[in-house]
């Protein structure tokens, strides 16, 4: 996990890690990608996610539910 990082730079962080484009990573999470980009500029809050979206989301960037969330 990346300390005391807001969710939203954890997720562009893991993504790009990953060398997911927003489209690809939105796909193997099956959420669109307008919802990506607000998660991850912050204009939508991961940590109020539906649990089933952060799960998925977590599983496409293969890292825990935990590394995602601050």
């Amino acid at each position: 996990m990346i300390a005391n990082q807001p969710s939203h730079k954890s997720l562009t962080f893991y993504r790009s890690a990953a060398k997911l484009s927003q489209s690809q990573l939105a796909q193997k999470a099956g959420i669109s990608v307008r919802v990506l980009q607000n998660y991850e500029q912050g204009v939508r809050d991961l940590n109020k996610a539906a649990a089933g979206t952060v799960l998925r989301l977590a599983k496409a960037l293969d890292v825990t539910v935990e590394d995602l969330l601050p």
